[in-house]
C-alpha cells in the first residue's frame, strides 16, 4: 500500500510541475487573444504539403488511450494523441482534456454548461506516468499515416496549442478530449473517416452510457437519470459514439482508410497495452434498476398511506417531515430542470424533458401547504388540491411515455416518483375535516 501511494505521489507530482505554469495562466483575468485560422488541410497546398512531408519523415503518431480513473469525472477515460520526432527526440503527448477548478466563476460555467477548457502538451513519458501511477490502463495504436498527413498534424497541434487557440467550450458528449481526436484525424484524412462513421453504432445511447459508467455513483446515477431528456435516448452512430475514448480507439482499430496512392490500409498499423491497471473493469451494460426502483417507490408510498391513516402524533410528524424533504427536493430539482432546459446550454441533452411532469417549481409550494396538514392532521382544501394537480401531472407524464414520439428512457425515475405523488394525494384525501362549533344566527 505504501509503494502504491508513493508511486501516485511522484507521478502526479510530475504532472503538476509541468502543468502549474499553464493552469496558473488560465486562472488570470487576462484578455482573450483573438483565435486565428487554423492550417490548411493536406491536398490543398502543394508547397505546403512538401515541407509536412519533409517534416513527417522522421514522425510517428499514435493514440494513447486511457482507462477509468477512481473519481466520475475519471471514470469516461481519457485519450491523447502522441506525437514522436526521432530527428529531435521530442515525445509529447497532446490532450483537449486540461481544466481547473480555481479558474474564475467554474461553478457558474459548470451549472450553465460553458465550461472553459483546453489543449495542453506534456512529455509521454511523464503523461504516461502520472496514468499509472493512478492505477489506470494505458492503450496505445500506431497510426498508419503518411509523411504530409503526419506532418500537418505537427501543425495542428502546434497551432491550437497556442494561448489564442487552444481554448474550447467543452461538451460531455458532442466536443471534448475524444472528439478533439477524432475531428484532428478525420482533418488530416480528408475526411476518411466520416462515412464509416455515420454507420450505427452498437445501440449504445448517451443516456446508457452515462448510466454504465456512473452505476456504482450513488448520487451521480439518479441524477443522470433525472437531469437527461429523451433527446439522450437516440440511438447513437459510431460518430457520435466516440465520445468515448474507448469507444473511439475501438472504432479506430477497425478503420480501412485510403493511402496517398488510393490503396486501402488499416488505420492502425499496431496495437497494444502499456499497462493494465488491477480495478474492477466498467460493466459492460447498464443496471437495470427498475424493479429496483419501483419496490423503493411502493415501500414509500406505503409508508404515506399508512402514516395518514394512523391517529398516535409521532406519525404525523414523521409524514410532515417526508413531505418538506420530498417536494422541497423535488420542487429544488424540478426548479434546476426547467432552467438547464431552457437558458442554459445543456439543451441539447437536458431539454425535452419529461421527467419535468415529475419534478417541478409546484412542488415548492406543494411543500408548505402538503407539509402544515401533514403537520395539523387536519383536511386542507389546499393540500388536496395541490397534491392532486401534483398526481395529475405525474400519471400524465407516465402516460406520454406510451406516445412513441415523446418515449424518455426515465423509467427508474417514474417508478419512484409517480407512487409517491398518487400516495400523498391519497393522504390528503384522508385527512379528517376540522370540527367546528356550532353558532346561532
Amino acid at each position: 500500500m505504501t509503494v502504491t501511494v508513493v508511486r501516485r505521489t511522484l507521478a502526479a507530482a510530475m504532472l503538476l510541475a509541468s502543468s502549474a505554469l499553464t493552469a496558473q495562466s488560465a486562472a488570470l483575468a487576462l484578455p482573450e487573444l483573438a483565435p486565428t485560422p487554423a492550417p490548411l488541410a493536406p491536398g490543398v497546398s502543394a508547397s505546403l504539403d512538401s515541407a509536412r512531408a519533409e517534416r513527417g519523415a522522421h514522425m510517428s503518431v499514435a493514440i494513447l488511450t486511457y482507462g477509468p480513473g477512481a473519481f466520475v469525472f475519471e471514470k469516461f477515460g481519457h485519450i491523447a494523441l502522441a506525437l514522436t520526432d526521432s530527428s529531435t527526440g521530442q515525445d509529447i503527448a497532446f490532450n483537449w482534456g486540461m481544466f481547473d477548478f480555481n479558474q474564475p466563476n467554474f461553478l457558474g460555467r459548470f451549472l450553465t454548461g460553458d465550461t472553459k477548457y483546453w489543449m495542453a502538451g506534456y512529455r509521454t513519458m511523464d503523461f504516461n506516468a502520472a496514468y499509472m501511477g493512478e492505477n489506470r490502463s494505458i492503450r496505445k495504436q500506431e497510426l498508419q499515416l503518411s509523411a504530409v498527413q503526419r506532418g500537418a498534424i505537427a501543425d495542428y497541434v502546434s497551432w491550437n496549442a497556442q494561448d489564442a487557440n487552444k481554448y474550447y467550450r467543452y461538451d460531455y458528449y458532442a466536443d471534448n478530449c475524444a472528439t478533439r481526436v477524432r475531428d484532428v484525424l478525420n482533418w488530416a484524412l480528408t475526411g476518411q473517416l466520416e462515412a464509416p462513421f455515420q454507420l450505427p453504432g452498437s445501440g449504445r445511447t448517451w443516456r446508457n452510457e452515462t448510466a454504465r459508467i456512473t452505476a456504482s455513483d450513488p448520487l451521480v446515477y439518479p441524477g443522470i437519470q433525472v437531469a437527461l431528456g429523451r433527446n439522450a435516448d437516440h440511438v447513437l452512430t459510431k460518430w457520435e459514439e466516440s465520445f468515448l475514448p474507448e469507444l473511439l480507439a475501438n472504432h479506430l482499430a477497425a478503420l480501412t482508410v485510403r493511402d496517398a496512392a488510393g490503396t486501402p490500409v488499416q488505420l492502425v498499423a499496431s496495437d497494444s497495452v502499456l499497462f493494465t491497471a488491477d480495478r474492477v473493469p466498467m460493466p459492460e451494460q447498464a443496471p437495470a434498476r427498475g424493479l429496483m426502483a419501483l419496490a423503493l417507490g411502493v415501500v414509500l408510498s406505503a409508508g404515506v398511506v399508512a402514516m395518514s391513516g394512523a391517529s398516535a402524533r409521532v406519525f404525523a410528524v414523521v409524514l410532515s417531515l417526508f413531505a418538506a424533504l420530498w417536494f422541497s427536493v423535488g420542487g429544488v430539482l424540478g426548479t434546476a430542470l426547467l432552467l438547464a432546459g431552457t437558458v442554459t446550454k445543456h439543451i441539447p441533452y437536458m431539454g425535452a424533458n419529461l421527467t419535468l411532469l415529475q419534478l417541478h417549481p409546484l412542488m415548492l409550494l406543494a411543500a408548505v401547504v402538503v407539509t402544515m396538514a401533514c403537520w395539523r392532521g387536519t383536511r386542507s382544501r389546499a393540500a388536496v388540491g395541490l397534491s392532486s394537480l401534483v398526481a395529475l401531472l405525474s400519471l400524465a407524464g407516465a402516460a406520454l411515455q406510451l406516445v412513441p414520439s415523446l418515449h424518455q428512457q426515465s423509467g427508474v425515475v417514474l417508478a419512484v416518483v409517480v407512487p409517491v405523488h398518487v400516495a400523498f394525494a391519497v393522504a390528503m384525501q384522508r385527512r379528517r375535516t376540522p370540527s367546528h362549533a356550532a353558532g346561532a344566527a
